[in-house]
């Protein structure tokens, strides 16, 4: 099977996986949305707990890591196309669509679909537009629900009001010092060598995000402080 070298920092963890199969065992959603496939694990263990008949449709921009997760599905046949090796197809079906996350959520309305449940596991900066887009398209049904993850953020985010406050603080007075260096720190970033300002920023677009949902009046939440953070986000009845 092919792997990539950093696979271990970049999926969830058994665990949280086996937590979000028995998720989807208690709900029995028939249609499931996930923003940020990777290797695919999240989306086949949440399947495994999805009913009879239900789809999952999960998202992905990196274009070797949907390709990586199609043959996965395909080898375990969650693919409507193909059998496992016992000449059984699984009970659930996995779509992946390939794109960035806001044109694939633009592709799911333009096909009038509709969610049970959506995993949101994708760039963390636009945690906050995916939420808005989903809401605002009508693309999660009554009593529907959104697990975000990393909503704390290595604990980075218990951090980010201060560290904005003194920020601003340096701003003031002249002594911000955060544009230097900044093509280097770019740089990292693309090369996937992450400096701690990076993450902090992420942590700051996570707290925005976290922020944004809590005084929502569209949804109900709990953050729960289990793995790197999960908030479960439940659709209130219109």
């Amino acid at each position: 099977m092919k792997v990539y070298p950093t696979t271990a920092g970049k999926t969830v963890s058994a665990l949280q996986g086996h937590f979000q199969q028995l998720l989807m065992r208690l709900t029995k959603p028939k249609a499931v949305l996930e923003l940020g496939t990777f290797m695919g694990y999240s989306a086949m263990a949440m399947a495994d707990g999805m009913p009879k008949g239900a789809v999952l449709y999960t998202c992905e921009k990196d274009p070797r890591a949907a390709q990586l997760s199609r043959e996965l599905f395909e080898e375990h046949a969650y693919s409507p196309s193909t059998k496992s090796q016992n000449g059984q197809r699984k009970d659930t079906t996995i779509e992946v669509i390939e794109g960035d996350g806001l044109s694939s959520l633009a592709l799911l309305a333009q096909r009038n679909l509709r969610f049970d449940a959506v995993f949101l596991d994708a760039d963390k900066g636009n945690y906050i537009n995916y939420y808005n887009f989903i809401l605002d398209n009508d693309m999660l049904n009554d009593d529907g629900y959104i697990l975000a993850d990393n909503v704390l953020f290595s604990g980075l985010v218990l951090n980010s009001e201060e560290r904005k406050t003194k920020q601003a603080a340096a701003a003031a007075t002249g002594a911000s010092s955060s544009s230097k260096g900044k093509g280097k720190k770019e740089k990292d970033a693309k090369d996937g060598e992450w400096t701690s300002e990076a993450f902090q920023k992420f942590a700051d677009h996570i707290d925005t995000f976290n922020k944004h949902v809590c005084i929502d009046p569209r949804v109900d939440v709990v953050l729960l402080p289990a793995f790197d953070g999960l908030s479960l986000i439940m659709k209130k009845r219109q």
